[in-house]
């Protein structure tokens, strides 16, 4: 039975791992671009774009302007500019229009006072930038990073509710247009995003708005090997994702989808359209980093012709209640695992517990001792079972004499005598069985909960979805931190070994068994510390549970004698 307990604990935590391992006509803006959205100074009501429909096609008034090709009609100098709002601090590129910086101002690079805002775009420079223009689909083609002019100011102020648009154009030397719209509030991490297309020359245009998402997964972003990042995709199928080996592998369907997000361990980035666009590609960029391009539907534009289309974007931290407020079932972005069932109120309850505690390594110590009442019956029934087993232990080595060379009347006479004392061998390996999906359930919560990140317990301990870190020391050039907490639990297990009844294993199973103490240490040493910290508080009261029993059976020792 020992063994088999053995070959479960080391199946569930293969399975563990290797499941996280294998299983991410509009005219030339006037000055003072930047207004309030909807205000008719200039902004988004001059082009037309705050009351367009996605994918409508209106004529305008025909260009006067003469034949030629694509190039920019004025050479306008590429540059910066800065949106701040209370939560982050955008920059746009007029040089393609993208975003080559997001900084979360609530969210800091490192624990500490020392962290600064960290840029969820990943690296700088990336090309395509975040939210470039999708330009494959332009015929004639386009200029691949067509520099917008804008009135807008370097910086930006956005505070509160109250929308601000940041408005570029562009336009070739043949009277195509095209004009790009952000509308940012201060008060959420979601924006608009409006894309004008316009005919105002002699010969038809091919059009197809849309947006090239890209992201560098490094450092922080990135988060460990047990973490997903990569591309996800809300199709018809439902909500699929693809890591950086699916997307090398060429794996990501083209199709229409509800939305898609490049998506790191804490936070992603999100392209909602009014409506269903396609997913045209996905690519590397590099080594870590990906690029999906997704777009409305194409056109042909015939002169004087326009096309309209808008998307919602989110670029923020991966927060349930943020998510679930955007809809279509984006709070399905935190990736809970198989065990999402059990992950997602043991979330619950920390954050319930933490409105009061304001700790969340207190809320973990909490949650374990809650697990432990729910589990203290089984427990109890293995301890009860596990004791009768060692009483039967000599009777059972006296059977392995007796029939050795027998082995099936061996099991026959050992079930007899399990029968006959009402003993259900398994009942000692439940209790661990019961609690494996709990614990994998409660990994994947420690690692994918936002709010546990760089979130500090006491003294060294500043980060409870990291490893705990004190200091490192070299041997044999070789650089190994050192941790207390992993070490504690390694001896909590081993007291708890002894303080258990063997049940009659053979010395060669006893031996096996100190080695779990070591296994566990070992494979513990880099999990975050709130997932030891729950490990060693289960095993200290499971420690005190085993005290109590024992002291009740010499306490109905003494009473018979």
């Amino acid at each position: 039975m020992e063994k088999r307990m053995i070959v479960a604990i080391a199946l569930s935590i293969a399975v563990l791992l290797g499941y996280q391992y294998f299983f991410t006509a509009a005219p030339p803006p006037p000055k003072g671009a930047v207004a309030p959205a909807g205000t008719d100074n200039g902004g988004a009501a001059a082009t037309g774009l705050a009351k367009a429909k996605p994918g409508e096609v209106a004529p305008t008034a025909p260009s006067a302007a003469g034949p030629g090709g694509l190039a920019p009609r004025t050479a306008a100098p590429a540059r910066k500019i800065f949106v701040k709002t209370p939560l982050y601090t955008a920059t746009i590129d007029t040089a393609g229009g993208g975003i080559p910086s997001f900084l979360l101002n609530d969210y800091k690079d490192i624990p500490g006072p020392a962290g600064k805002p960290l840029d969820i775009v990943g690296a700088y420079p990336i090309r395509p930038e975040p939210l470039s223009l999708y330009l494959d689909e332009y015929r004639p083609a386009l200029p691949p990073s067509p520099v917008f002019s804008s009135g807008a100011p370097e910086t930006v102020e956005v505070k509160g509710a109250q929308p601000r648009s940041v408005l570029l154009t562009w336009e070739s030397a043949t009277g195509v247009r095209l004009a790009r719209e952000y509308v940012f509030r201060g008060d959420r991490y979601e924006f608009e995003v409006r894309i004008q297309a316009s005919n105002g020359s002699r010969e038809p245009v091919g059009a197809r708005p849309g947006l090239e998402l890209s992201q560098v997964f490094q450092g922080e972003l990135a988060g460990d090997s047990y973490a997903f990042y990569g591309v996800v995709v809300d199709a018809k199928g439902g909500i699929k994702r693809y890591d950086l080996k699916d997307i090398s592998k060429g794996k990501v369907e083209k199709g229409p989808a509800r939305w898609t997000a490049a998506d790191a361990k804490y936070f992603t980035w999100i392209v909602l359209p009014e409506r269903e666009w396609t997913v045209e590609r996905a690519a590397l960029l590099g080594e870590t980093g990906v690029v999906v391009a997704v777009a409305d539907t194409a056109v042909t534009l015939q002169p004087g012709d326009m096309v309209r289309s808008s998307t919602q974007v989110f670029a923020g931290p991966k927060q349930s209640g943020l998510l679930k407020a955007l809809g279509k079932n984006t709070q399905e972005l935190i990736d809970y695992g198989w065990f999402a069932f059990l992950a997602k109120p043991l979330v619950f309850l920390m954050e319930a517990s933490n409105r009061v505690t304001g700790n969340y390594g207190i809320d973990i110590i909490l949650l374990t001792i809650l697990i432990k009442i729910l589990f203290y019956p089984l427990t109890q029934k293995s301890m009860v079972s596990m004791r009768k087993m060692q009483e039967l232990a000599p009777i059972l080595t006296k059977l392995k004499e007796k029939y050795k060379g027998d082995p099936s009347r061996l099991n026959q006479e050992t079930m007899n005598l399990y029968k006959t004392y009402k003993i259900n061998p398994l009942s000692g390996c439940l209790p661990m069985l019961a609690q494996i999906p709990v614990f994998i359930a409660l990994y994947k919560a420690l690692l994918v909960t936002i709010e546990l990140r760089h979130a500090p317990f006491f003294l060294w301990i500043n980060d409870l979805s990291a490893p705990e870190h004190l200091w490192d020391i070299s041997v044999a050039g070789y650089t190994i931190p050192i941790r207390i907490l992993p070490l504690l639990m390694g001896v909590s297990m081993f007291a708890q070994q002894k303080m258990t009844p063997s049940a009659g294993m053979d010395p060669a199973q006893q031996k096996m068994m100190l080695f779990m103490p070591i296994i566990f240490t070992f494979m513990f040493w880099g999990f975050p510390t709130g997932l030891v910290i729950y490990w060693l508080v289960n095993n200290i009261l499971s420690i005190g549970q085993q005290i109590l029993y024992n002291r009740q059976i010499e306490a109905a020792k003494a009473a018979k004698a």
